[in-house]
């Protein structure tokens, strides 16, 4: 009786390190998004929080001087058009995403940018 439990847990264990090994070398991407976000630290902390919550996303900075965000995210979870969309639901455009515009008319005052706001009437 006591033979027929050696295989069993030799089985368990090879497929306990097979789902760990496998698991362990998850495919990373990183993305750079151009976006139209203002040079203030509350529209660098509104996108930052935002892309912190959504699945996949490992990292992400934002260079609020060349416009540009970075985000480093697992493959198998996300990709650079979900974040695109990601970025543009916190209400900035985000490359050929536009913005949603219930989320930017909830930007800080400072998040907005001004040059659209001269040309609406």
């Amino acid at each position: 009786m006591k033979m027929l439990w050696k295989p069993h847990w030799l089985a368990a264990i090879i497929m306990l390190y097979i789902t760990s090994h496998a698991s362990a070398q998850r495919a990373v991407a990183t993305v750079r998004i151009q976006t139209n976000i203002q040079k203030c630290d509350a529209c660098k902390q509104v996108l930052l929080n935002y892309l912190k919550r959504e699945p996949g996303i490992i990292s992400a900075s934002v260079n609020v001087y060349n416009k540009i965000v970075t985000v480093r995210y697992y493959t198998e979870r996300t990709n650079p058009l979900y974040i695109e969309y990601a970025i543009a639901n916190a209400g900035f455009d985000a490359d050929t995403v536009k913005a949603n515009p219930d989320s930017y008319r909830l930007l800080p005052l400072c998040c907005k940018d001004t040059t659209q706001q001269q040309k609406s009437p």
